[in-house]
């Protein structure tokens, strides 16, 4: 199972180039150099998702911040 598996993802690898534009310019070159490249675009939208998740919590977290705060300040005026 597993040299079928390898197989599989060595043919994946020299197929990709021809059915993808992005990868077009790989066409001839080896199965290290697509699969470097691969891991270097996966890495960069791993990285961009996370930022963008981060971003995105901070903003919450700035909200629900500002909410907490303007609740304080009304519980504090009515006592």
């Amino acid at each position: 199972m597993l040299v079928n598996l390898i197989n599989i993802a060595y043919c994946a690898m020299k197929v990709r180039p021809y059915q993808d534009e992005i990868f077009s310019k790989y066409q001839n070159e080896s199965t290290q150099e697509i699969r470097f490249a691969l891991s270097e675009r996966i890495r960069q939208e791993a990285f961009f998702a996370n930022l963008v998740e981060n971003t995105e919590r901070g903003k919450k977290s700035i909200g629900i911040m500002d909410s907490a705060k303007q609740w304080f300040r009304k519980q504090c005026v009515q006592i």
